[in-house]
């Protein structure tokens, strides 16, 4: 899209540059000469380009006037010998206040009335793909869900208790992945394996507004054996602004030594360093594994399929214990690429000659709108028109989402005072 031009100048303005461009590309320096009373009128180009100009056509000629000229630009604010190609250094070089009137051009490049100087912005990211029911039935099986209430990650330890205990363990599966079908036929007496807890988990959760996704874990040699893949949840929790793994079959979470609960990635990472197994924390009154049990699953980090995302550093076997392929829309190398941060906003900037705007944007399935925070007031709006009064200037932006707000970014910028000199 074109952006409109706000500042053009007058008709007679405009044909009084053509003229003085033409005569100034043709090196018809008398006529340029015979302009610059007229070109002086011009505030915005004289000391830039009008003033200097006339200082090399006057040179050329041989005219004292040219170092008055010069001169009278640099007093203005001229800063950009480079606009002329190195005439400039060519006719005026060989005098002896040369270097003084450079040391003066260079002095003229004045600091930005306006700096940023931190701004929020995403990093690489590739787009996120939820699990979820299909639309039509998520009402239904919202219904059938304990009641949201709390911080996300409140809300989604609950659900994990809950998906829990909704069935014991067995290897039975369903064909068709959709939560409400398994619920309804474990109200029939079915029982399933992991994955249709982390069916009805992952489905849960976006539910109730939280990004979630279904996760395949692989253990070393994945491509021959049994038992070597177990299938649990993935979650991103606003309020600790992190993908937080939920195991539905157990119940639980793993968490580091400070408690704090870890993400696929992070247990990734630890297994393949050798790390001491993490904690497996169990949710509400699930009961918390032992080391010795938790150990049997940490051994299912070796390799991982999100919901559109399969990575792999090395090589990989794409066919899963000799009986199917491994499909996935997207193979990785970098598996970060595959959890970008939700609460991350994007900057976009606008205005007009006048003014500065900055335009915040998000990327949060569940995101409803950008909040600022500037100083004790704070407004919701995705525009900010710049405040230009002299000093530092700082915004806490959040993106709005069902659970309150995401971690915040900071923006920020200096204004400057307006010099009261026109030159050095």
């Amino acid at each position: 899209m074109t952006e409109p031009v706000n500042d053009l100048p007058s008709r007679e303005l405009a044909d009084l540059r053509l003229r003085a461009e033409q005569f100034a590309r043709d090196e018809d320096d008398q006529s340029l000469l015979d302009l610059v009373g007229e070109l002086r009128a011009d505030e915005q180009w004289w000391a830039h380009l009008w003033g200097p100009a006339a200082a090399i056509a006057a040179r050329r000629l041989g005219s004292p006037e040219a170092v008055g000229l010069l001169e009278e630009s640099i007093a203005a604010g001229f800063s950009q010998p480079e606009l002329f190609e190195g005439e400039l250094e060519k006719l005026f070089g060989v005098d002896a206040t040369w270097p003084e009137l450079q040391r003066r051009i260079q002095a003229n490049v004045p600091l930005p009335l306006v700096e940023l100087t931190e701004w929020p912005e995403p990093g690489p990211t590739l787009p996120v793909e939820l699990y979820r029911i299909s639309p039509e039935r998520e009402a239904a099986l919202l219904e059938r869900l304990p009641e949201a209430s709390g911080s996300a990650w409140e809300t989604a330890t609950r659900l994990l208790a809950w998906v829990h205990d909704s069935w014991a363990h067995a290897n039975d599966h369903v064909e068709d992945p959709d939560a409400l079908d398994v619920l309804e036929r474990v109200d029939a007496g079915a029982r399933f394996a992991c994955v249709e807890y982390s069916i009805v988990l992952s489905q849960a959760l976006n539910a109730v507004r939280i990004p979630s996704r279904r996760v395949d874990l692989r253990q070393l040699n994945h491509h021959v054996g049994v038992g070597r893949g177990h299938v649990v949840s993935e979650a991103w929790i606003d309020d600790l602004d992190r993908w937080v793994l939920l195991d539905g079959q157990n119940g639980s979470h793993w968490t580091d030594a400070d408690g704090n609960p870890l993400g696929v990635r992070e247990l990734q990472r630890l297994a393949a360093a050798g790390s001491a197994v993490p904690a497996f924390v169990g949710a509400g009154a699930v009961e918390s594994l032992t080391e010795q049990q938790a150990a049997g699953w940490f051994t299912y980090f070796a390799s991982a399929t999100t919901t559109g995302y399969t990575w792999a550093e090395g090589s990989f076997a794409p066919v899963f214990q000799a009986m199917r392929a491994i499909r996935t829309p997207r193979l990785l190398r970098d598996g970060d690429l595959a959890y970008p941060r939700l609460s991350a906003i994007t900057t976009g900037l606008g205005g007009t000659g006048t003014t500065s705007t900055v335009r915040f944007s998000h990327s949060h399935p569940y995101g409803t709108g950008i909040r600022l925070r500037i100083g004790t007031e704070v407004v919701d709006t995705e525009e900010w028109t710049l405040d230009l009064t002299p000093g530092v200037h700082e915004l806490a932006v959040t993106i709005v989402t069902p659970y309150g707000e995401t971690a915040a970014r900071r923006f920020s910028y200096l204004v400057r005072e307006v010099s009261r000199t026109s030159g050095p």
